[in-house]
């Protein structure tokens, strides 16, 4: 195999990408949090970025394929990327779960305790991973086996067949997801801002309110934000002589690098999960205890200590 600049960097970003999500697998699942939709699904967005980290792993490049289903598996699942794209689609609607998860909770608090159960969740979670495959499928049309050259071989349609294709892939990598996240905080933000008007009498609790729309507002947009910037330049630039060029290589190595970033963000901007992470360490993990709670019981401030600390 030729280790290029791009590889290296693959290789680079899926370390980082296993040990950080691996990580976070351990933390959150360690901590059996009962019903807590955030965990479970910030545990199976850590489970979407690991499991791409691991396909993102160079490999040396097979000399011979055989014009066999063996083959044509091999140039259509792993050659033509078919596993990695549907792993980097549920990494996304992941995120998006995430917002939503975030939207019922501030918005319709009432109705979100009701019905949030463990079973609607995982349900939610399956039918992220089944719709991903799906959305994906029209990738394993991309390669296929040379009969005489034992190679994979990259299929390309026609020009309006492909631009229709990148249409499709920006509406549904980019712009849907994109949208409805940036929608989700908005709403968010402004629920915030009329719950904490309400306690204006109360400097204390208006000051916790005020704490808590910047920390969560902040922990959400930053981890929505990064997945734009790393987005944004691989999704704008499509067009058909644009797949494999070496712009392509650029701007795919920067997408890539949202596999790894999440746990970084938490790290940095999410008390509880630092916390988490040392109890981990140290083999004191609280089994019942979540980590990324809903944000009524994260920053409810106690009646006895006004003063308590949210840093």
């Amino acid at each position: 195999m030729t280790w290029s600049w791009y590889v290296i960097c693959e290789l680079i970003i899926a370390i980082l990408g296993i040990t950080g999500n691996i990580l976070v697998i351990a933390v959150v699942f360690g901590r059996r949090s009962k019903s807590r939709s955030t965990d479970i699904l910030v545990g199976n967005l850590a489970i979407a970025d690991f499991v791409t980290s691991i396909l993102l792993i160079p490999h040396p490049t097979v000399n011979s394929i055989p014009n066999s289903l063996t083959g044509a598996f091999y140039c259509k699942v792993i050659e033509g990327e078919f596993l990695v794209w549907t792993t980097v689609t549920a990494s996304i609607y992941s995120l998006v779960a995430v917002s939503l998860d975030r939207f019922f909770a501030v918005v319709y608090p009432i109705h979100f305790r009701r019905l949030a159960s463990r079973r609607l969740v995982n349900r939610i979670v399956f039918l992220i991973w089944a719709g991903s495959s799906i959305l994906m499928v029209r990738v394993l049309f991309n390669n296929t086996t040379g009969a005489t050259t034992g190679r994979c071989v990259y299929q390309r349609q026609e020009r309006n067949l492909e631009i229709l294709y990148g249409i499709y892939i920006f509406v549904a990598h980019f712009a849907f997801p994109t949208a409805l996240m940036l929608t989700t905080q908005i709403v968010i933000a402004r629920s915030l801002r009329r719950e904490a008007a309400r306690f204006v009498s109360n400097e204390s609790t208006a000051s916790f309110h005020n704490i808590a729309r910047s920390r969560v507002i902040t922990l959400t947009l930053t981890v929505v934000l990064i997945y734009v910037i790393c987005w944004a330049p691989d999704q704008i630039a499509y067009c058909p002589n644009y797949v494999r060029s070496p712009l392509s290589r650029i701007d795919n190595a920067l997408a890539i690098c949202n596999s790894c970033v999440n746990p970084i963000v938490y790290t940095l901007r999410h008390k509880q999960f630092r916390e988490a992470v040392k109890d981990f360490c140290r083999n004191a993990t609280k089994r019942n205890t979540p980590i990324f709670e809903d944000l009524e019981s994260q920053f409810q401030p106690e009646k006895s200590n006004p003063r308590i600390e949210l840093s």
